[in-house]
């Protein structure tokens, strides 16, 4: 998927284990206190529900955000927060209906991502095409296009997966994801003296390139596995 993967770097989708997000500190909880501006005192209980999500907490997370929509019910940032957790908890159907419900407002680029990553596992090709609405509305969010390129390389669609992983490199250059997914790419077409010097010069350890060695292997025998299926 756009799947779980132990491989730090390789990520997308449900790899929850490559996304090395930071770890945002927890607000304190004395809101009022610490804003007396309304609008403020919303945004910090919105950072401690993303705090939340990026620990891997979600159904406190979900708690949370039931609890600020009795103040705030059409909160378009809350619609998006609550469509994450439920994404993440494998509530494909609520997941769903809540990033619909932002498509036509401010946050519609971050539900197509989301509708893309929540599509990978069943259906790659909706997925690369919601992946794609987003990265049209959002083109400089590095995930976005990082995960666009992924999704794009599980398909086998090397050619357009190239700039959209580069262009999320170049975006962010100190991230591992798309240097290392790149990297992937490289040994997916035969480039190994590239994939090599890429290793090189990102100082990548021997058990970081095995580890990128054997996620190239498992998405070829992904693309593989698919192609049996397929009818003739």
């Amino acid at each position: 998927m756009i799947r779980a993967s132990v491989l730090v770097g390789a990520c997308l989708f449900g790899l929850a284990a490559c996304k090395s997000q930071p770890s945002r500190p927890l607000p304190p909880e004395n809101y009022e206190v610490a804003a007396a501006d309304p609008a403020k005192v919303q945004q910090i209980k919105s950072d401690a529900v993303r705090a939340l999500l990026d620990q891997g907490q979600y159904y406190a997370a979900l708690a949370h955000i039931e609890d600020q929509k009795r103040a705030v019910p059409d909160s378009p940032d809350l619609i998006y927060l609550e469509a994450e957790a439920r994404r993440h908890l494998r509530q494909r159907v609520q997941a769903e209906a809540l990033y619909k419900r932002l498509m036509g407002g401010p946050l519609e680029g971050k539900a197509w991502h989301g509708l893309g990553l929540l599509t990978a596992p069943n259906d790659l090709e909706a997925a690369i095409r919601s992946l794609r609405n987003a990265a049209n509305r959002l083109p400089t969010d590095v995930e976005i296009r990082n995960d666009l390129g992924y999704a794009l390389m599980e398909a086998g669609r090397y050619t357009e997966a190239l700039p959209e992983l580069s262009t999320a490199a170049e975006l962010a250059p100190a991230q591992l994801k798309s240097r290392n997914n790149l990297i992937i790419l490289m040994l997916l077409t035969g480039n190994q003296a590239g994939a090599d010097q890429m290793a090189k010069q990102a100082g990548a350890t021997p058990e970081t390139v095995k580890q990128l060695r054997n996620q190239a292997q498992a998405i070829r025998s992904q693309q593989l596995s698919r192609g049996s299926r397929s009818p003739a």
